[in-house]
């Protein structure tokens, strides 16, 4: 198990990168040692790609701006207008799945910028995929805010039922089932000794009309 700080020597990042990508990609503590939130190797993998995903989208934006830069055809408004959508990119995605997106759209990009595509078509691209890429990231909050509201739900549930456990009167319990066990073997008696007592006399019933007839 890693703390925080365990993490960050582990990557080799600061405490407050470790924190941002834990929250930014909604990964929760595996246990808890007091206060200090442990976490599992799993989780180090997560945040090991989340963190080189992170890099590489970076460096991927920064490929297409020099690719931009390159493009002796771009006006100077058409390469302006380049690079502030590459910026925008770049700052639109935090989550892994954005990250990932948003690095595949800055290599698209630079593909873009090396051929004679006009440089509208990757002016339009990046205005497309900003929003896209923010989309990405706000489903992907949706989903682990859900997960959290029933991980929260599941948590109460439990600790309503150890409190329920805990505070149960197990003898009392078992003198209700007792009780209730008595009942009912009682009513079972009372209806036996109802069924003998009218065979008993329906024997004597038809014995009476047995001697009449023999008269």
């Amino acid at each position: 198990m890693y703390t925080v700080t365990d993490l960050s020597k582990k990557l080799k990042v600061s405490v407050k990168t470790i924190r941002r990508h834990l929250k930014n990609n909604g990964i929760q503590p595996v246990d808890k040692d007091g206060k200090t939130s442990l976490y599992d190797d799993h989780v180090l993998a997560i945040l090991q790609d989340s963190i080189n995903t992170k890099q590489s989208k970076h460096e991927a934006v920064v490929n297409a701006g020099v690719a931009n830069i390159k493009k002796s055809t771009n006006t100077p408004a058409e390469s302006v207008q380049v690079q502030e959508g590459l910026e925008q990119l770049d700052k639109s995605t935090h989550t892994l799945a954005g990250d990932e997106y948003a690095k595949a759209i800055a290599n698209q990009v630079t593909e873009m910028l090396k051929s004679d595509t006009s440089v509208n078509k990757a002016i339009s691209l990046l205005t497309v995929a900003v929003n896209r890429g923010r989309i990405i990231d706000q489903q992907h909050d949706e989903l682990v805010a859900e997960i959290h509201r029933l991980d929260d739900k599941v948590d109460s549930l439990y600790d309503r039922l150890l409190h329920n456990m805990r505070n149960f009167n197990y003898r009392k319990m078992a003198k209700i089932n007792a009780e209730e066990f008595m009942k009912m073997t009682s009513k079972q008696q009372d209806k036996g000794n109802g069924q003998a007592s009218k065979q008993t006399k329906n024997k004597k019933k038809g014995s009476g009309q047995d001697k009449g007839q023999g008269a």
